[in-house]
């Protein structure tokens, strides 16, 4: 597949604007469930974006792609930018800074201590990134978005992302948005609440009700408090069906369905900046807010010795570019960019809702963690009933070594220096590999005395023929000795609290407003 440079360009510009805006119309009704009835920005601006964190964090995952390089992503490589980077005190996003802090990393970080967060919103609002470096490619694109939402969020919240992704990165070479709902449909559980919010949200037009009655219908048929993420792009497919290809009228009517506002808004303004381009937003919309990024939930300082993050829409887009220029390099799934026209042929337009990505993705277990191994391996442990436990439970964990490069290679996985009361069985676990295989080995734990909250095992990992062994650690936690709800500060969200602070300013939100990590 090929796109042209000039057409990707405008439509990536159409992306971050379209966010931009949906995200500032949204912004002053964020978090109230009733429905609205607004046209406009309701807000002061004076040229000046309101900030949204559904874009800032965006500007980070490029920033780790732009350094390490898109196909060196991975769970535990967000997990470590999130730590770092991401400042916002409240939500999955403090879920995930916390869980690891205490050693669990992704995908352990969005699956645990997070009953209140993992289906909710924070990740299907920032997958534009990955559909911009994937155009045209959503199976690549689901790629990414599982990697960047298992960061603070499972299953239902990280098919949210998936969805989003698959219908963006659809967008660059499909205009058609039924058609871009079914392929986003092939990419998530026929059976989870996203997809039946979805295919009921596509009901209601076709039976003719109207977005008000759709929205009802949302709201009374699904469990909003429980499965926030399902319901909000119920709102989000209520915008582009009713919106029938108007700028206004899809952001309006994604925005008055209530809730989270500025993340629907902002996703059905990006969808349609994707399908239309820059070109294709009304100018009214834009010069009110003009070029600016205004940020909320990150930290600058620690990118200040490279590059910067992107300060406008247009450097946002032009960086953008490169990134996707460089992984396409590397790549050969991704479109190439090229100085010609388009050439999507039509059967690679029909094999956008095909491909064994979604599959790959939507088998993985809900609780494992990967670690590098020092030969060039990669060792897997999954806890198949959690991490969460308590002293006397025995418990299963499997340990799986793969992606070896060795022709044949003998490994020893022994546990050592175990706590009092804690046993392995077996205590040590050998194993054969070679680069074409992989090893799964099983063995059971017996909980012993925690002396706090959190307890690691060591695992000793020997190969023959090496001097070096290498020792990881694998973290488990007293079961209900920790609550990360965070609750009682206000009835509006940290992010929506500190929005109104800079609406009343007139102004962007400082960066120097935000404490530092």
């Amino acid at each position: 597949m090929k796109l042209n440079y000039c057409e990707y360009l405008e439509k990536v510009r159409g992306c971050w604007a379209g966010k931009n805006i949906g995200g500032t119309l949204g912004a002053p009704m964020e978090g109230k469930m009733q429905m609205h009835d607004i046209s406009f920005y309701t807000q002061e601006l004076n040229g000046v974006p309101a900030p949204n964190d559904d874009l800032d964090l965006q500007l980070i995952w490029l920033a780790a792609v732009e350094i390490n390089g898109l196909d060196q992503i991975t769970p535990h490589l967000l997990g470590e930018y999130c730590h770092q980077s991401i400042i916002a005190p409240c939500s999955e996003y403090m879920v995930c800074k916390m869980n690891v802090a205490n050693g669990f990393m992704p995908p352990l970080s969005g699956a645990i201590n997070n009953d209140t967060y993992k289906y909710s919103n924070g990740a299907w609002i920032r997958s534009e990134i990955w559909a911009c470096l994937c155009p045209g490619a959503p199976d690549q694109a689901i790629k990414y978005a599982y990697i960047d939402s298992c960061a603070d969020h499972c299953e239902e919240g990280i098919w949210a992302e998936m969805f989003t992704a698959a219908l963006e990165s659809a967008a660059f070479v499909e205009d058609n948005p039924r058609r871009l709902i079914q392929i986003a449909l092939s990419k998530v559980p026929a059976s989870s609440e996203l997809a039946k919010a979805v295919n009921e949200a596509i009901a209601c037009y076709d039976s003719g009700k109207s977005w008000k009655e759709a929205r009802e219908k949302l709201m009374a048929d699904f469990d909003i408090v429980n499965y926030r993420a399902a319901v909000n792009i119920g709102f989000v497919i209520i915008g582009l069906l009713y919106g029938e290809g108007d700028f206004d009228k899809s952001i309006c009517t994604a925005v008055n369905c209530g809730d989270d506002t500025d993340c629907t808004g902002a996703t059905v303004g990006s969808i349609f900046g994707i399908m239309k381009g820059y070109s294709s937003i009304p100018k009214r919309w834009l010069e009110p807010i003009g070029e600016a990024i205004s940020t909320i939930c990150i930290n600058h300082f620690g990118y200040a010795f490279l590059y910067g993050l992107p300060k406008t829409l247009q450097e946002l887009t032009e960086r953008t570019a490169k990134a996707a220029i460089a992984a396409a390099g590397a790549n050969p799934f991704l479109a190439q960019l090229v100085n010609e026209p388009s050439s999507v042929s039509k059967e690679e337009l029909e094999k956008l809702d095909k491909g064994e990505m979604a599959s790959r993705l939507l088998a993985l277990p809900l609780y494992y963690q990967d670690f590098q191994m020092q030969f060039a391996a990669k060792l897997r442990v999954e806890y198949p009933e959690g991490p969460l436990v308590l002293p006397g439970q025995e418990l299963p964990l499997r340990i799986i070594v793969t992606d070896s490069i060795h022709i044949n290679a003998m490994f020893k996985l022994r546990w050592k220096n175990l706590p009092e009361g804690w046993a392995a069985t077996p205590e040590v676990l050998c194993c054969g590999l070679r680069s074409d295989c992989t090893v799964i080995n099983e063995c059971k734990i017996t909980v012993g005395a925690f002396e706090d909250c959190f307890q690691d095992l060591e695992l000793e990992i020997e190969m023959d023929g090496r001097r070096q062994r290498q020792t990881i650690k694998i973290p488990f936690q007293l079961k209900n000795s920790v609550n990360f709800k965070i609750s009682g500060e206000s009835e509006q969200s940290y992010r929506c609290r500190t929005r109104i602070v800079a609406g009343k300013q007139n102004c962007p939100l400082p960066e120097n407003a935000m404490p530092q990590m």
